[in-house]
C-alpha cells in the first residue's frame, strides 16, 4: 500500500468510529426511552456526552485532517462539488456538537441537580437531544453518500 491507501484507510475508519458510535448512542437512547425509564435516559444522556468528547469530537477531526491531507495528495481539488459538499456537511456537524449537543448537555446537567431525573423539564430536554444527534447522524450519512457518489466528478 502506498502513502494515499494508508491516509484513505485511515479516514475511512475514522469515520466508520464517529457513524457507528452515534448509531450506537441513538439505539441506547431509543431503548431507554422506550423503557421509560429517567434514571436511564440520564445515564445515556451522560454516556453520549462522554463519547462527544472522547469519540466523536477526535474522529470527526481525524476526518477532516485526513481528507484535506487526501485532497491535497491525491488527485482532487477543494473545488469540486462533492468536497465543497462534505466540508459544508462537517462543518454544520461541528457546530452543531460546539454551539448545541455539548452545551445542552451542561444544561441537562444543571437542570438534573436542580430537578432529579424524574423531571419532565429533564426528560424533554434529553430527548430534544437526541432529536438533534438524531438529524446530525443523518448528516453523517448523507456525508458518507457523497463521498461514495461524488457529485460533480
Amino acid at each position: 500500500m502506498n502513502r494515499y491507501e494508508w491516509l484513505l484507510f485511515f479516514h475511512i475508519a475514522a469515520a466508520i468510529v464517529w457513524l457507528g458510535s452515534g448509531v450506537a448512542v441513538q439505539v441506547l437512547a431509543f431503548r431507554a426511552n422506550r423503557a421509560e425509564d429517567p434514571a436511564r435516559m440520564v445515564t445515556i444522556a451522560h454516556e453520549a456526552e462522554w463519547f462527544g468528547m472522547r469519540i466523536f469530537l477526535p474522529s470527526s477531526l481525524t476526518v477532516l485532517v485526513l481528507g484535506i491531507i487526501l485532497t491535497v495528495d491525491g488527485p482532487w481539488d477543494f473545488g469540486q462539488t462533492w468536497i465543497i459538499l462534505a466540508l459544508i456537511g462537517w462543518g454544520l456537524s461541528f457546530v452543531t456538537g460546539a454551539a448545541f449537543l455539548g452545551p445542552e448537555s451542561g444544561r441537562i446537567g444543571k437542570l438534573l441537580a436542580a430537578e432529579g431525573p424524574e423531571s419532565p423539564a429533564v426528560r424533554a430536554r434529553i430527548q430534544r437531544m437526541f432529536l438533534v444527534s438524531r438529524i446530525e447522524l443523518v448528516l453523517l450519512y448523507l456525508i458518507v453518500l457523497d463521498m461514495v457518489v461524488k457529485p460533480g466528478l
